[in-house]
C-alpha cells in the first residue's frame, strides 16, 4: 500500500493537507466575491431610506435645530 493513500483507500495526509488548502481558497474567493457584490450593491449611486434619514448634529446645527434628548427632562 502507498503511503498517500492512509492505508484505508481514503486521501493520505499531503492529499488531506491540499483538500484543506483547497477549501480554503474556495472559502476566501467566495468570501472575497461575496464581500465584492456587497460594495458594488452599498454603491450604486443610490441613497438608502437609512442614508436619507440620517441627520448628523452638523446638518442639525445649520438649520438651527436640535433634537430633544429623552433622556433629560423637559424644560417647563
Amino acid at each position: 500500500m502507498s503511503a498517500r493513500r492512509g492505508g484505508q483507500g481514503g486521501p493520505g495526509p499531503e492529499e488531506r493537507r491540499e483538500l484543506a488548502r483547497e477549501e480554503a481558497r474556495a472559502a476566501r474567493d467566495e468570501l472575497r466575491a461575496d464581500a465584492e457584490e456587497d460594495a458594488l450593491a452599498e454603491d450604486d449611486g443610490e441613497e438608502t431610506v437609512d442614508e436619507m434619514l440620517e441627520l448628523d448634529q452638523t446638518e442639525l446645527d445649520e438649520l438651527g435645530l436640535t433634537l430633544d434628548d429623552p433622556h433629560q427632562p423637559d424644560e417647563e
